[in-house]
């Protein structure tokens, strides 16, 4: 992978552009893409909006973990047209468009198809996951955001070729373990420094897909299990991490071929 010197760098949650510190040795403005720059950014806010959309679906699963959890209730009423609801009411607050309306946006046609593509990949899982949400007398189920978010993704990358994948520096998941592109975008938004929600992306060298990395923060609910005492087991019996609210909690990194 090879960072565009002249724009690729940090897209702030409105859109914005700005450039990576000297830090990331980018390369001589002569070594350029042979994409057209409005392609690049086209391709980059797809990605990031693929990303919001993801953890939307994550803070969805997050903000019904009680109802998920309540050994009580034979039926949740989490249904997938409920959480699709829900879905497109986070993502509008979030990202200020309204799924309901895609085919009359700005957005670009790639864009409108893998938004689509994601919400119906979204709703499937929480379709066949019925059976286990809604399984009386079992208290916690593990179905939690980031298992929420692995199904999804799993998925969707199969059927679009898009990867998304959720990643941190110290994963839970062997299978979340960052490459050396997301180890270092890990690293900078592990800085408290770091300007909050602006995300990283480059293309690569042959021009052939743009990477995208996603900040996440801890919430209070994430804080459940990933909170302090750092060391001491959650209701999952992993050993919590000890982060506090709004600390950064990883990202989720997009890997968008040109041609999809």
């Amino acid at each position: 992978m090879r960072r565009l010197p002249w724009m690729l760098a940090c897209l702030t949650a409105a859109g914005w552009l700005s450039t990576l510190p000297p830090a990331w040795g980018l390369e001589s403005s002569s070594d350029r893409s042979t994409i057209p720059f409005h392609t690049i950014l086209e391709l980059e806010q797809t990605a990031r909006l693929l990303a919001i959309l993801l953890d939307s679906g994550r803070a969805v699963v997050n903000d019904n973990q009680t109802v998920l959890d309540d050994p009580t209730k034979a039926h949740k009423g989490f249904t997938p047209e409920a959480f699709e609801g829900q879905l497109r009411d986070m993502f509008r607050g979030r990202a200020g468009i309204n799924l309901n309306e895609l085919d009359g946006s700005a957005l670009s046609p790639r864009s409108r198809r893998l938004l689509q593509e994601l919400v119906s990949v979204s709703k499937q899982v929480i379709a066949d996951a019925q059976a286990e949400l809604n399984r009386q007398g079992a208290g916690f189920k593990g179905f939690i955001p980031a298992v929420f978010g692995a199904r999804v993704s799993t998925r969707f990358t199969a059927v679009t070729g898009v990867r998304l994948k959720q990643t941190a520096l110290d994963p839970r998941n062997p299978a979340n373990r960052p490459d050396s592109y997301e180890r270092v975008a890990l690293e900078a938004f592990a800085d408290s420094a770091y300007p909050r929600e602006k995300v990283i992306s480059e293309m690569a060298a042959n021009s052939s897909s743009l990477r995208l990395m996603f900040p996440l923060y801890a919430t209070r609910q994430c804080l459940d299990c990933h909170g302090g005492p750092k060391g001491g087991l959650d209701r999952t019996g992993y050993p919590r991490e000890g982060l506090t609210l709004g600390q950064n909690a990883g990202a989720i990194s997009v890997l968008l071929p040109v041609g999809k």
